[in-house]
C-alpha cells in the first residue's frame, strides 16, 4: 500500500479531482478503500471535493462503471435484465489489456490501436491502468443508434465481448506473421520465437497454439475417438486396443500401462483426417478482460491511483504507447493538462464505428485463419501419441502443492490464480460445473475476493471457447505471487496437470499390485489348503 500523505498529497490537487468527477459523469463509482475492499454500492461523485472527501476517509482509488446511466443511484443487485436495460443509455467500449509481460502489454495495446483504426475510428484513447497493463477506449457516441433492429445500448456485455474477440483475432490474422524457421513477426515490429515464446510465458508451444483443419480451415478439428495405445514404462512394449479397455497391465513386467490416444484425426465439419494444423493463439499471452465483463463492471478511473504500484492511470497519447514506461506514471510527474482526456466525445462522428460493429457480429472465430507457429520439420519431429484427456475427475487430494496453496486463499494474484486453477481443474477431469462451484468456495477464502461475476464469467467464456488450455509450467511463474512449494515430485514434472496425472498414475499402480498380490496370496492358500488335504489323506 502507498505511503498516505503521497495519497493525500496527490488528490488534493484540483485538476485530479475535475479530472475524476469528468470520469464519472453518468455513471456509477466503485470507492476502494485498500485492503478493506470497495465501499457502498451504487455510489456516485456529484462534486470535486468529494474526492478528497472519500481520501481522508481512508480512500485509495476510483473506479467507474463502462455503462452509462440515467440515474446510478437506482441501480440495484434485484434489478431484471430489461429494468437494467430501461435505465442504462449508452456503454463505452474499453478494452482492458492485461499481460504479465510488460513488452508484451504496449505491444498488445499498439494493435489494439492500429486495428481499430483500420476499422476508420478516429475517436480512440489510451490509458495505463496503473499496474501491468492498459485501457483502450472508444467512445458510445462511435456506434450506431441500432444494429439488427436492436438499440446498441442494449448490446451489453456482448457488444464489447464480440468487438474483442473479433479484434484479437483480426490482429492475429493481419499483424502477426510466422516464417518457415518458426520465427514470429509482430508487425515489424518485434520478433521473436515460439521456443523464446514458450520460455519466457512457461507455456508449450501447443499450449500458444489452437488447432485447424487444414482442409476447411475450421478450429474444430477433433481426434478421432476409438483407438488407444498402451505403453509400458520398464519395457516400452505398445499395445494398441479399443476404446472401451480402460486399464491393461504389461504381460512381460506385470505393472499397469499407461494409456494414450492414437493420433488420428477427423473434422467434424468436413470429415478430413488430416493432422490439425498449429496456429498462434493471441489469448494465450495477453488477457483482455473485456471478455470476461458483466452488467455494472468497472475500470480504474483516469488519473486515479493504484493500490499495489503507487502509480497512477494516466492517459497516453496514441503515438506514445511503445515508449511509455511505468515510472512515467509516478504521482509527481503526472500533468493532467498535458494529457489527452480518455473518452473524448467531443471530436467523435456519430456511427464511425459501424463497419467494426458489422465485423464483429458477422464474424465467426474459424472464419479468420491465423499464422502457423509450428513449422513441418517440427510436426515431423513431433511424437506420433497424444496423452489422452482425463475424462474422470482427479480428486483435490492429488493435486501440485502450488494449486492447493492458491486453494488455501491468497492476498495477492487472485486474478492470476482464478485463471490457473480453471485451466487445471478442467485439464484434470473436472466438468466446468463442479470447476465453477469449488472456484466459488475458493473465493471465499481471499483477502478482497474477486467479484463472483468475474469467475462466473471466466467459466462461461471458457466452456464456448470448447478448448481446453494447460496452466503456465512451473516454476518461475509461480515463484512470482509466492505459490510455489515443491515436493520431490515436482522435480520430474514441467506443469501442475503433468503432477496430477503422474500421481493418479502412481496411485493406481499401487492398487494394481495390490491387487494383484491379494490373488497371488489366495492362490498360495488354496495350494496350502489343497497340500494338507493330500497329507490328511495320506495319513489315513
Amino acid at each position: 500500500m502507498f505511503d498516505i500523505s503521497k495519497r493525500l498529497l496527490y488528490y488534493k490537487r484540483k485538476e485530479v479531482q475535475a479530472a475524476i468527477l469528468k470520469a464519472s459523469l453518468n455513471r456509477e463509482v466503485g470507492i476502494r478503500f485498500g485492503d478493506n475492499g470497495y465501499g457502498k454500492r451504487p455510489d456516485i461523485i456529484s462534486y470535486e471535493n468529494d474526492v478528497l472527501e472519500s481520501v481522508k476517509n481512508g480512500a485509495t482509488s476510483f473506479h467507474v462503471s463502462e455503462e452509462r446511466w440515467n440515474n446510478p443511484m437506482q441501480l440495484s443487485t434485484e434489478m431484471k435484465k430489461d429494468e437494467l436495460e430501461e435505465l442504462r443509455i449508452g456503454w463505452d467500449l474499453v478494452l482492458d489489456v492485461d499481460c504479465p509481460y510488460w513488452q508484451y502489454s504496449k505491444l498488445t495495446t499498439y494493435l489494439f490501436i492500429k486495428a481499430l483504426k483500420a476499422h476508420n475510428i478516429k475517436s480512440i484513447s489510451c490509458k495505463f491502468s496503473g499496474n501491468k497493463g492498459f485501457h483502450i477506449g472508444v467512445p458510445f457516441e462511435a456506434f450506431p443508434e441500432e444494429i439488427n433492429n436492436t438499440p446498441v445500448k442494449k448490446w451489453f456485455p456482448e457488444g464489447p465481448k464480440k468487438i474483442a474477440l473479433y479484434l484479437l483475432e483480426y490482429i492475429a490474422s493481419n499483424y502477426v506473421d510466422v516464417n518457415e524457421n518458426g520465427e514470429i513477426n509482430f508487425d515489424n515490429l518485434h520478433k521473436t520465437s515460439s521456443s523464446e515464446l514458450s520460455k519466457l510465458s512457461g507455456k508449450s508451444e501447443e499450449e500458444l497454439s489452437i488447432r485447424r483443419c487444414p482442409d476447411c480451415n475450421k478450429k474444430s478439428a477433433t481426434k478421432k475417438k476409438g483407438k488407444f495405445e498402451f505403453v509400458c514404462h520398464n519395457c516400452n512394449m505398445h499395445l494398441n486396443k479399443e476404446e472401451s479397455v480402460t486399464f491393461l497391465v504389461c504381460p512381460k513386467c506385470n505393472i499397469l500401462m499407461e494409456k494414450f490416444a492414437a493420433q488420428e484425426y477427423k473434422c467434424q465439419f468436413c470429415n478430413s483426417k488430416k493432422e490439425p494444423s498449429l496456429f498462434f493463439d493471441p489469448l494465450s499471452i495477453v488477457d483482455v478482460d473485456t471478455i470476461l465483463i458483466s452488467s455494472r463492471h468497472m475500470y480504474r478511473a483516469p488519473y486515479s491511483m493504484h493500490e499495489k504500484s503507487g502509480l497512477v492511470s494516466v492517459t497516453i497519447p496514441l503515438g506514445k504507447v511503445l515508449t511509455f514506461e511505468k515510472n512515467m506514471a509516478a504521482g509527481d510527474k503526472v500533468t493532467v493538462s498535458k494529457t489527452p482526456a480518455f473518452l473524448d466525445a467531443s471530436k467523435t462522428i456519430k456511427g464511425e464505428a459501424l463497419d467494426l460493429m458489422i465485423a464483429a457480429f458477422d464474424f465467426k472465430k474459424e472464419d479468420i485463419a491465423v499464422k502457423s507457429i509450428i513449422t513441418d520439420e517440427q510436426k515431423k519431429n513431433k511424437s506420433k501419441i497424444k496423452f489422452e484427456d482425463i475424462t474422470q475427475a482427479i480428486p483435490v487430494e492429488l493435486f501440485p502443492p502450488c494449486v492447493l496453496k492458491i486453494l488455501e486463499g491468497i492476498e495477492d494474484g487472485k486474478k492470476r490464480s482464478m485463471f490457473i486453477l480453471t485451466n487445471f481443474l478442467t485439464s484434470v477431469g473436472w466438468d466446468y460445473a463442479k470447476a465453477e462451484e469449488l472456484l466459488l468456495q475458493w473465493n471465499k477464502k481471499n483477502k478482497d475476493p474477486l467479484r463472483d461475476a468475474l469467475i462466473t464469467g471466466q467459466i462461461r467464456y471458457h466452456k464456448q471457447r470448447g478448448q481446453k488450455t494447460l496452466p503456465p509450467n512451473c516454476r518461475s511463474y509461480y515463484q512470482d505471487f509466492s505459490v510455489c512449494f515443491p515436493d520431490s515430485l515436482c522435480d520430474k514434472i514441467k506443469n501442475p496437470v503433468q503432477y496430477s496425472k503422474r500421481k493418479a498414475f502412481m496411485l493406481n499402480r499401487t492398487r494394481a499390485k495390490k491387487e494383484k498380490l491379494t490373488d497371488e496370496q489366495k492362490e498360495m492358500r488354496k495350494q496350502h489348503r489343497q497340500s494338507l488335504k493330500k497329507s490328511e489323506l495320506n495319513n489315513e
